[in-house]
């Protein structure tokens, strides 16, 4: 029985992190965000210019372990997140810059 609650438990939880359910959750809870930058989002793609924000809502968190590889001693915030395969870099305003391949 404890097994079977375990699993409801965590098919919960998965379900609830599913990436539509975080998009439209992140778009709803920003309504300031423009139409087509909300498109990118819905679409799962990166456009220059974004914010952290939107790009977790497009991408989802970045790697846990591997977050803020890149840090520059004047700006106290982590200009760069990892993801399974691409690298994404911000500028001292916390939007995106570019992003590559690892």
């Amino acid at each position: 029985m404890k097994k079977l609650l375990l699993f409801t438990l965590l098919v919960t939880i998965i379900g609830c992190e599913s990436p539509p359910v975080r998009r439209a959750q992140l778009i709803e809870e920003h309504p300031e965000w423009d139409a087509a930058t909300v498109k990118v989002i819905q679409k799962g793609f990166l456009v220059k210019g974004m914010t952290a924000d939107q790009v977790r809502a497009s991408w989802g968190r970045p790697c846990w372990t591997c977050t803020g590889t890149i840090k520059d001693k004047d700006w106290d915030k982590w200009r760069a997140w990892e993801y399974q395969t691409q690298i994404v870099f911000f500028d001292k305003d916390e939007k995106v810059i570019r992003w590559e391949k690892k």
